[in-house]
């Protein structure tokens, strides 16, 4: 049923036009990633754009790290809500367990998923990918696949719900009771309006700087949002797909900072 779509390396004049079509933000020599000290987040404001992310397949990648501390609770990598207050599409870092990866779609959980040779207190990257198509959806981690299954009849719906980098809403209420911060780094954000095929998330966690230089053109139209975190910043992250979800930075700002690190 899957096809293969045309995503090999390329290079040349269509990239050149392409980024020179783009409004990409001054890059800072040094600066590869957003750190958050928990009780601090980023929102992308709902709009219609963003809802439409969800009508047909899709993409989702995550680059960060955790850091040393052991949490008593989950901490969210990144987070859709819903209507309801619930998380119609989610990814957490479990609660007191550094192995552990959870998954929620359509406000149901997708999966608990205890990560051989994870511990989210060490100071590395990992690359985490959700993909979707026809309703089969795939969870891979660092590059391998952890889960493929289909759920029948999915309708993702965010409703009148924002989106949430490094923390979540709880219910009752739309957008409210932030909670659940993530603490450590975050590399990379993207979301595409395509799936990604087994060997192309392979490709992306083996080489997460890699996008600019190996992706024609054609492959980048189906980039729907990314923020590189590669630019201190003092109130937003642009979003450099030209698509305007820039993630206003929200909480305790004094506990936001940059760092040199990043995915390798």
């Amino acid at each position: 049923m899957f096809q293969r779509l045309n995503k090999g390396p390329a290079c040349g004049l269509s990239i050149l036009l392409w980024l020179a079509g783009c409004s990409e933000p001054s890059v800072e020599i040094g600066i590869n990633s957003i750190v958050l000290g928990g009780k601090c987040y980023l929102m992308v404001a709902n709009c219609d754009s963003l809802k439409e992310m969800f009508k047909a397949e899709f993409s989702i990648e995550v680059w960060a790290a955790g850091d040393t501390s052991k949490p008593d609770s989950a901490r969210t990598l990144i987070m859709f809500g819903n209507d309801a207050g619930g998380d119609e599409l989610a990814i957490y870092r479990g609660a007191k367990d550094s192995s552990l990866v959870q998954v929620y779609i359509d406000d149901v959980l997708f999966g608990n998923y205890h990560i051989g040779g994870l511990d989210w207190r060490k100071p590395v990257f990992h690359h985490v990918c959700l993909t979707q198509v026809d309703g089969y959806v795939s969870f891979y981690f660092d590059g391998e696949l952890i889960d493929y299954r289909l759920i029948n009849g999915l309708t993702l719906d965010i409703g009148s719900s924002n989106m949430l980098i490094g923390a979540d809403y709880d219910p009752p209420g739309v957008n409210a009771h932030v909670g659940k911060y993530w603490q450590g780094k975050i590399d990379e954000i993207r979301f595409w309006r395509r799936w990604i095929d087994a060997d192309e998330v392979r490709f992306h966690a083996d080489h997460p700087d890699k996008l600019l230089q190996h992706y024609s053109a054609e492959n980048y139209a189906a980039l729907f949002g990314i923020w590189r975190f590669n630019a201190e910043v003092s109130d937003f992250v642009p979003d450099e797909s030209g698509n305007g979800l820039n993630a206003a930075l929200k909480g305790d700002l004094k506990k936001i900072s940059w760092s040199e690190a990043g995915a390798e």
